[in-house]
């Protein structure tokens, strides 16, 4: 073989190389470029969505009455009228302790001595005032525990109202967010129906609020009226749960 020929075998041979190195190459960066294309096509994008509020109410007998109740004495010394309504106002709880109410149900919220003016603002006299208030939690004896302390206080007793709440409410709480979720599921297939389209999973549930029982007030009046009949009605309180959920829908 001539060295020309050698020399063009050679050059061929080199050209093959580089051509191979190019091809390897490129495919190098279509399978990059391919790589990127599937990854930004996994990525979730959102989707259709109906929106719904759910409502839960449920009803619950309470079983705490609180009673507000106190002592007023009036003196002509302010010494005196401090010293009665003392003397008062420990029988009053003593009494309410005596009844099985717990010490840590029991509250001292007022406690006053003021003067007592005639109409030419001349000090008559003075007054003084224990208000505490009392969780009675045995409603079936609530009624004579009241008129017990109130007689320990005799004239001097000042009956100011009583109030009715639910101490425990979780249970409450938790049948009103499984019936507002049972409400917001029905809603969500109703709409989706109505829109002919196809009610997919949930995406997100928001509690949006729990409305808690107040404690319901009734007046001195018809406590004192309640504790001498011995009868206490604390009829039933509502609680509610409202959620927002967001389901997915397909056409």
């Amino acid at each position: 073989m001539t060295v020309l020929m050698k020399t063009a075998i050679a050059g061929v041979a080199a050209l093959a190389a580089i051509g191979a190195a190019g091809c390897s190459s490129g495919s190098s960066k279509n399978t990059k470029s391919a790589a990127l294309t599937a990854t930004s096509t996994n990525g979730v994008t959102p989707g259709p969505t109906i929106n719904v509020a759910g409502h839960g109410k449920v009803e619950g007998t309470p079983d705490v009455m609180t009673v507000t109740m106190g002592v007023q004495t009036i003196d002509p010394s302010a010494q005196a009228a401090l010293q009665r309504n003392n003397q008062r106002a420990a029988a009053l709880i003593a009494t309410l302790k005596a009844r099985g109410v717990a010490a840590k149900d029991i509250q001292t919220v007022d406690l006053n001595v003021a003067p007592n003016f005639d109409k030419n603002f001349h000090v008559t006299g003075y007054s003084a005032s224990n208000t505490v208030t009392a969780k009675l939690r045995d409603l079936a004896k609530a009624g004579a525990v009241i008129d017990a302390a109130a007689l320990t206080a005799g004239e001097d007793i000042r009956l100011q109202g009583v109030s009715f709440s639910i101490d425990n409410t979780s249970a409450l709480v938790a049948k009103a967010r499984a019936d507002a979720i049972k409400d917001a599921l029905a809603q969500g297939k109703q709409l989706a129906g109505a829109a002919n389209v196809t009610l997919g999973p949930i995406r997100t549930i928001d509690d949006t609020g729990t409305l808690l029982p107040q404690p319901q007030f009734f007046s001195g009046a018809t406590a004192t009226r309640q504790a001498a009949d011995v009868a206490v009605e604390p009829g039933s309180q509502q609680l509610s749960v409202d959620v927002t959920v967001v389901f997915d829908i397909t056409p």
